[in-house]
């Protein structure tokens, strides 16, 4: 068997030459014209809205960790009243990751813009109820 497929080999190669489309099929001839996405060029306002609500995102969540070991209810409907520590470090943790490293790559400089400054502004109203009701920023995740 395995001399059968060298006698074909080595006759393939001697009669036939080299086929540059041999187990290529009909797409070896396209030209590959997708071009890669480019990521969006962020400016100053872009870098102060995006660490400022990273910023705040984070500081909520060390508060919001405060508030579950004291035995508080959250307040974030996607939470739920009474989340537990993990499913609170996995849904902030996401949406820490998703608002540094996903909102960048939107083109709109606009839409951009809006959900880092929606983000500072509801983080802020977040903070501020959580300083009010007496949590600090716990480190113990």
């Amino acid at each position: 068997m395995a001399g059968g497929l060298f006698i074909l080999a080595v006759s393939s190669l001697l009669l036939g030459g080299h086929d540059r489309i041999h187990n290529q099929g009909p797409l070896a001839s396209l030209v590959k014209d997708i071009r890669k996405p480019q990521p969006a060029a962020l400016q100053w306002q872009d870098h102060v809205l995006r660490v400022s609500s990273t910023a705040l995102i984070a500081a909520d969540w060390l508060t919001t960790i405060d508030g579950l070991r004291n035995g508080l209810r959250e307040t974030n409907p996607l939470l739920g009243s009474h989340p537990s520590l993990g499913r609170v470090n996995v849904l902030i943790g996401t949406g820490l990751l998703a608002n540094a490293f996903l909102v960048p790559k939107i083109k709109e400089r606009e839409l951009r813009r809006g959900i880092w400054a929606a983000m500072v502004l509801l983080e802020t109203y977040a903070l501020h109820n959580n300083r009010g009701a007496g949590l600090t920023l716990n480190f113990r995740l």
